[in-house]
């Protein structure tokens, strides 16, 4: 009885909204409204109403309170919340019968109370959206592609284009068979792609991002969303609540994610045109990096496509190719979290990156330390530190292969510190760090075990469980679901570096580490530790001085 709700009516982007103090949910209110745009006519007699309101009214006007009818004329759309269960808003700009901001019904084609309230249900991601099963003529309609000039091709059309559905293991090189490194990357970025998708302010923007008519209407909420899902794979694949800190972005067009990779959001990328001009724009970016011949990769993204070049330079010529627009963001109705866009870019996110080891130092900030300076031991900020490690020093009493395990068995604070000691460290060290980090565990493989409850409700498409390390111990790490029927593990979480205005994406991780392997862990010592640290030192040149390792 006591279910609230508004009533919405949009017209020249001004929101009068009517407050409801119960008998908010679909059956009652919903019908209601529903039923004051059905007869003749309504549509127009709508707008001349609401029009005839505006014409009276300055353009700065906005009421902040409710007049005695419980009505305010807002430039903000409201937003559901602990006292706002649902509401109902009538799009007289877009033709649009909107519930809890989620696109729904065109205006001209509005079903019947009995299909209407069978449309009212919840996707696969505790969301009310409309489903697939509402017919075409109902459902709300999309934009047509803005208009793509000639000059906005011609880069794309006068080049030398070597393929235009080029596989993306073609593109990179590589096999077509994903390595268990790329499976698990893969699996992180379907799983923060879930999370997001499982917020309804979330939801919501991506919704009405599926509406917008083109690249220049993309509002900076809008830019902030795309770019935060499409970089989260090119950043150090390094999370960790208040240990982990990835800078938030500045909105520019064009966005170098890595030296050899720029990403530009975009819209429509499906329409054929549109493609061809955003990977136009892309290329002319590229074309700009004149001194600087190579491999070069431009994403073109818009959160349901993306689309990947691989520009080829070299001192007399210039070649492109890319792959077509591939599906990124899954169905809010999905069964599954995978898609061929996810897939492209966690493996383009994979390659080596020689600047891998001085992003993550520049994001890292140790336990206990103040301020958001990164600093070594001995006080020397630990990316500065990075830029100028000691010269590669032949390592003659131990193998290779054993100062790698000596990476792999090391925390992740004492890993970046090794990285320090010198260019070989500094490798072996980048090369742990393409593994994914997790609150300091090493994702390793998809763990073959899975709990049962991830497979209740479709948890599945926003929550992942690996088989992971830290410090050379094994444990069973759960991204996005508490511990609480795991017995004796621990509780932690990560923020997912996503920039949407006043969001915080906070994960919850839980970690299992079996009784033997806790045992073991126990018994790493300190002084086993400074063994290991001392064996490393004896291994490089007395001239040169070593920074402290922790521990040590």
């Amino acid at each position: 009885m006591g279910t609230r709700g508004y009533i919405v009516h949009r017209y020249r982007d001004m929101y009068l909204i009517k407050y409801n103090h119960h008998d908010s949910y679909p059956e009652v209110l919903g019908v209601e409204t529903l039923d004051t745009i059905r007869y003749p006519n309504a549509i127009t007699s709508k707008r001349r109403q609401l029009g005839e309101i505006l014409d009276k009214l300055d353009d700065q006007y906005e009421s902040d309170e409710d007049d005695d009818f419980g009505v305010k004329l807002s430039k903000h759309r409201p937003a559901n919340d602990l006292f706002i269960e649902w509401i109902y808003e009538i799009d007289l700009d877009r033709n649009i019968f909107h519930i809890n901001g989620i696109p729904f019904f065109d205006l001209e084609c509005l079903p019947d109370t009995a299909a209407f309230l069978e449309y009212v249900s919840g996707d696969h991601y505790g969301h009310t959206t409309c489903p697939p099963t509402c017919p075409p003529e109902q459902k709300y309609k999309r934009p047509a592609p803005p208009i793509v000039d000639d000059f906005e091709v011609a880069t794309y059309q006068s080049l030398v284009c070597t393929g235009t559905e080029v596989a993306l293991s073609d593109l990179l090189a590589i096999s077509d068979v994903l390595s268990p490194d790329e499976h698990v990357r893969v699996s992180l970025l379907e799983t923060m792609i879930g999370q997001c998708m499982a917020r309804p302010d979330v939801a919501a923007i991506i919704q009405d991002l599926w509406l917008v008519p083109g690249p220049r209407q993309l509002t900076d909420d809008f830019w902030l969303t795309a770019f935060s899902m499409a970089n989260i794979t090119f950043l150090p694949q390094m999370f960790d609540s208040g240990v982990i800190f990835h800078p938030a972005p500045a909105r520019e067009e064009f966005t170098w994610v890595r030296k050899d990779t720029v990403l530009y959001i975009s819209t429509h990328l499906d329409n054929e045109r549109c493609l061809n001009a955003s990977l136009s724009r892309l290329i002319n970016v590229i074309l700009e990096q004149k001194d600087n011949a190579g491999d070069y990769f431009g994403v073109a993204f818009s959160i349901f496509h993306c689309a990947v070049v691989r520009v080829v330079k070299d001192a007399h010529s210039m070649t492109f190719s890319h792959t077509t627009a591939l599906e990124f963001l899954p169905s809010f109705y999905a069964d599954s979290p995978s898609t061929p866009g996810i897939t492209a870019l966690a493996r383009l996110g994979y390659r080596i990156d020689p600047e891998l080891f001085v992003r993550a130092t520049e994001i890292f900030r140790r336990p206990g330390a103040g301020g958001n300076e990164r600093h070594t031991d001995d006080g020397t900020p630990l990316a500065q530190g990075a830029d100028n490690v000691s010269p590669t020093i032949g390592c003659p009493m131990l193998p290779p292969e054993l100062w790698q395990e000596v990476a792999l068995n090391l925390h992740l604070p004492d890993l970046l510190t090794f990285g320090l000691v010198s260019k070989s460290c500094r490798e072996l060290a980048s090369m742990v760090l393409r593994y994914p980090h997790i609150c300091g565990y090493r994702l390793v493989t998809i763990a073959k075990e899975k709990p049962e409850r991830m497979m209740n409700g479709y948890l599945y498409l926003r929550v992942s469980c690996f088989s992971t390390k830290r410090a050379g111990i094994p444990a069973t790490v759960l991204v996005g679901m508490g511990s609480d029927r795991w017995g004796p593990g621990s509780r932690i979480g990560i923020d997912i570096p996503f920039c949407y205005p006043h969001t915080t994406i906070h994960v919850r991780v839980s970690a299992e580490v079996q009784p033997q392997a806790a045992a073991k862990e126990k018994a790493l010592t300190s002084l086993e530790m400074e063994i290991k640290m001392r064996a490393l030192r004896v291994q490089h040149d007395s001239r040169h001085e070593l920074p402290k390792l922790p521990g040590v």
